[in-house]
């Protein structure tokens, strides 16, 4: 048995090595979520009771898990009730694709082999892949036990805050397990991982009709499991030792499947190919959509999910209206209500957001160029720039596409939550005129990927910097230039500002601008290799 695990110490240091910066981001954006929703919360009792009626709702309990702590409610319920299943899909997705890219992902891209070739047991890589998704999910329950515990924030003590921080390390162990089982099951990473993921969206959804209908129905789901523990609360640990012994056991099924297939096949019957290839093929951008398709698609739906998410506080937006971090963050106007108000933060979140999936699809032509496969297209009759074209295409239209299925999902569940709802068409607008402030993200893309296509991390170090001067540049006092670093601080904020037409005409000039020299040093550089 011993030498399944032959230089697993080693391979997991080198694992660690490469997840180093991925782990700190996603780490430091679940740390950065948890003071954000901190500097939401109401402070007085009667705040706190207006949320909490406000919350006691179908759609509530649904979308966000039951609420506990009624008799007694203070500021930590309220933070529990608001982020803790959404962190807890955080987590989970951390860790499926933390586990897929060191198992079945290195493994059709043929470095799996590469490795057995050396002194390296069979099971030696997935077994450190699950050792640094232990050491990863320890860090995060630490952290995040630390920091709120540190918050000092009304009915968080210690016990509370480091049962919080166990729920999501379990959770994140669970699905990393989890990752390791299905990814004997499939042939291809990208099959593996939708299996994945249509496990936590079926247990997110068999947890919101158990949450309304029956007790036994959520226990079934690791995210209503997992939630019993009545953080802040009761801080019960056995749905956490529960996960932990289920994630156990999922994790030695996985290594006995590892140990019997071969390398580079699944263990259920690979899916018959067409017999004729897709009309789409015939062209660079037909290739780029058929390789995104699915990417864009997810994408989409996880952000209409999002708003839908997100329009559940609409009907809270007038007990937030009267807290001193709203007034903070926000400019006041006797002319607008406060949901309106409110809508204009959400916009901004919104939009923010929405530049990831652009970002990726864009990046995903980096990611054909450093597997080598950019150089076989080129080396037929394609040109560089029709190649090029086609990525940036799915990106401009995903510029568009997520902020409206965004704005569909919080309309769609934000009218049901307001005594007035806005109108869709008032929302779209408020969310639209972003729209060329995302576009000069974009062409700032492209421009890296034409110039210094080694050098991608800068542009998501932007996509950083917008966030946090975005969301915390009021209640930080950020100074003006700061602001105007952002191409969203030109975009007038929706109803509060007017709409100046040249100023979105002149960001729609500077990103086409970004977007035509990032193709002319495209066609002039070498392609890596």
């Amino acid at each position: 048995m011993n030498g399944f695990f032959s230089s697993a110490a080693r391979l997991t240091l080198f694992v660690l090595r490469r997840e180093r910066v991925t782990t700190f981001i996603w780490i430091a954006v679940l740390l950065l979520f948890a003071c954000m929703s901190m500097a939401l919360e109401a402070q007085t009792p009667d705040e706190l009771q207006n949320l909490l009626l406000a919350r006691q709702n179908p759609i509530r309990v649904a979308l966000q898990g039951p609420i506990y702590g009624v008799e007694d409610f203070q500021a930590g319920h309220l933070f529990a009730s608001q982020l803790q299943l959404f962190k807890l899909v955080a987590a989970a997705i951390m860790n499926i694709f933390l586990v897929m890219r060191h198992t079945r992902g290195d493994e059709e891209k043929g470095r799996y082999e590469v490795i057995r070739s050396l002194p390296v047991g069979r099971l030696a890589m997935p077994h450190a892949a699950m050792i640094v998704a232990l050491c990863v999910n320890g860090l995060l329950a630490i952290s995040q036990g630390l920091l709120l515990w540190a918050l000092g924030v009304g009915g968080i003590d210690m016990m509370g805050a480091f049962t919080y921080g166990a729920m999501l390390g379990a959770t994140g162990l669970f699905f990393a397990a989890l990752a390791a089982f299905f990814a004997q099951l499939s042939h291809s990473a990208r099959d593996a991982t939708s299996y994945a993921f249509l496990f936590l969206v079926g247990s997110y959804l068999v947890r919101a009709v158990g949450d309304q209908a029956s007790e036994t129905l959520s226990l079934i789901s690791p995210f209503g499991l997992v939630m019993r523990a009545e953080v802040f609360v009761q801080n019960r640990w056995w749905p956490i030792f529960t996960l932990l012994v289920l994630a156990l056991i999922i994790c030695i099924l996985a290594y006995t499947l590892n140990a019997r297939r071969d390398m580079e096949q699944g263990l259920l019957p690979q899916r018959r190919g067409k017999a004729y290839a897709s009309p789409f093929l015939c062209s660079p951008a037909g290739l780029a959509w058929c390789l995104n398709r699915n990417t864009l698609i997810s994408w989409a739906v996880g952000m209409f999910a999002f708003g839908a998410a997100l329009g559940g506080l609409l009907g809270e937006a007038e007990v937030f209206g009267e807290s001193d971090a709203f007034r903070m963050m926000m400019p006041q106007s006797p002319d607008f209500s406060a949901t309106e108000l409110f809508t204009m933060l959400i916009n901004v979140i919104l939009i923010i957001i929405c530049i990831a999936p652009a970002l990726i699809l864009l990046f995903k032509h980096l990611g054909e160029e450093k597997e080598q496969r950019t150089e076989q297209i080129l080396s037929g009759a394609v040109s560089r720039r029709n190649y090029l074209a086609g990525y940036v295409t799915i990106s401009f239209i995903a510029s568009v596409v997520m902020p409206l299925l965004t704005t569909l999902g919080l309309w769609l569940v934000g009218s049901f939550m307001m005594e007035i709802p806005i109108t869709f068409g008032r929302m779209f607008l408020a969310i639209m005129v972003y729209v060329p402030a995302l576009w000069v993200v974009i062409g700032l893309g492209v421009l890296i990927i034409g110039l210094l296509p080694k050098a991608a991390i800068l542009c998501w170090a932007y996509f950083a910097y917008l966030f946090v001067v975005g969301f915390f540049g009021d209640l930080l006092n950020v100074p003006q230039w700061a602001t105007r670093l952002s191409p969203i601080g030109f975009i007038p904020r929706l109803p509060l500002d007017e709409v100046h037409v040249i100023t979105l005409l002149i960001l729609t000039a500077v990103a086409a601008c970004l977007t035509t020299s990032g193709f002319i040093f495209y066609r002039r550089r070498d392609i890596m290799a």
